[in-house]
């Protein structure tokens, strides 16, 4: 059967009517291989039925760890930035795989995924490159028809669109609508912000956004332009969003911004601020690792220090300050000045108990039960630094 007979048959499964299946079964008989099609997230959304099982099942359906693997090589290789760029074919190889060849299924301008040939029974030809564009056109036509081409999109991305805008002003209602669509929203959160930085390496937004759900389980996330977006636990460490990403997330190519714990899902507009910061604010913006906000507060805060936003105070004080002042509040303390006072005194625990009007064994004492309340060291110099900008901003300077 030469080129033209094939391009008909294709065109016969499809005006046939027999379905999804038979096309894609059609398609595989023609190239004498396996094949399947992955969505933008890597989902599958149909496969061959010659494809196999365990091992000989190329798509790694069902198999996370596999199909995140292979993604990263064909990434990593620079094939996905092909591949979703071009109509053209790519033939590439995996470590330990058979060849493959691949191309992008796209209506119009909006790309759907990519199909995945597999030579196992037969090498590639000639032919199977310039077919393999014409099967993908098919390919969209019966998607189209059978409306299995809808973009998934998760329930909360309006919401949190509006959030990360700062359009939401009124906390509950916000969390009730976050529950009201099923998510159980968290006392504190905090917001990972992943931006594109070397486009040869490019992966689906789609994808990493489904591999974000996967490792951050019960996390809500959205993509906005060339960006995506995840809302986390705020209870997290730094370590160990950073230990959860390097396990089972490939972000090749990608700068990851964190923000610090939010109480409010209200201020996720100045948690974007913070993880914006984090990023363009980086000595060396890193890829594939963190970059924390708390490295480039201080330049963040001379950016935002003639700001007139009155919420700028609450969004950029770090968290630990509203624990100690909620200890205050609850037990009718005074702790927040003491340790104003101490760090404005230098760390000099005689020169704070005497401007406090306590004896020095007293001032000791607070300083232990401030670590222990807030979970702080006051012998980190970073650490220090930081609550004193906080406390600035809270009118806590040196004069007062």
């Amino acid at each position: 059967m030469d080129l033209t007979q094939k391009k008909l048959a294709l065109f016969d499964a499809h005006l046939s009517h027999r379905g999804l299946q038979h096309l894609v079964d059609c398609a595989s008989e023609l190239f004498g291989n396996p094949l399947f099609m992955a969505d933008l997230s890597m989902g599958i959304v149909c496969k061959s039925s010659n494809m196999g099982e365990g091992e000989q099942d190329f798509s790694a359906e069902g198999d996370p760890d596999r199909q995140h693997g292979l993604a990263k090589q064909a990434a990593d290789a620079g094939f996905m930035d092909w591949i979703y760029h071009h109509d053209q074919p790519v033939i590439g190889e995996f470590e330990a795989q058979p060849r493959y060849l691949s191309a992008r299924v796209r209506d119009g301008a909006q790309v759907l995924g990519h199909v995945v040939v597999v030579e196992t029974q037969r090498m590639f030809s000639s032919d199977d490159e310039r077919l393999l564009p014409v099967f993908c056109q098919t390919l969209s036509y019966e998607l189209r028809r059978t409306r299995s081409n809808e973009p998934s999109a998760g329930a909360c991305g309006p919401l949190l669109g509006e959030l990360i805008a700062g359009s939401a002003r009124e906390e509950d209602d916000a969390r009730k609508r976050l529950q009201g669509l099923g998510y159980a929203v968290p006392a504190t959160v905090r917001l990972m912000l992943f931006r594109p930085i070397d486009e040869r390496r490019v992966i689906s937004l789609a994808y990493l956004r489904a591999q974000l759900e996967q490792a951050f389980h019960g996390s809500m996330g959205v993509i906005r332009g060339e960006e995506c977006l995840q809302v986390v636990d705020g209870s997290l460490t730094e370590g160990q969003l950073a230990g959860k990403i390097s396990k089972s997330v490939y972000c090749g190519g990608m700068a990851v911004g964190v923000s610090r714990p939010f109480a409010k899902v209200t201020l996720l507009d100045w948690a974007y601020r913070q993880a914006d910061a984090a990023i363009r604010l980086a000595a060396v913006s890193r890829e594939e690792a963190l970059n924390t906000y708390d490295d480039v507060a201080a330049q963040h805060l001379l950016e935002v220090a003639s700001a007139s936003d009155a919420r700028a105070q609450e969004a950029l004080v770090v968290p630990e300050i509203a624990l100690i002042e909620a200890f205050d509040a609850r037990d009718h303390t005074d702790y927040l000045r003491s340790l104003a006072t101490y760090l404005n005194s230098g760390r000099n625990v005689a020169k704070a108990a005497r401007a406090l009007g306590v004896h020095k064994n007293s001032m000791y004492y607070r300083i232990q039960r401030l670590e222990e309340l807030a979970g702080i060291d006051l012998a980190n110099e970073r650490t220090c630094f930081l609550l004193q900008l906080s406390l600035a901003l809270k009118g806590y300077d040196p004069k007062s």
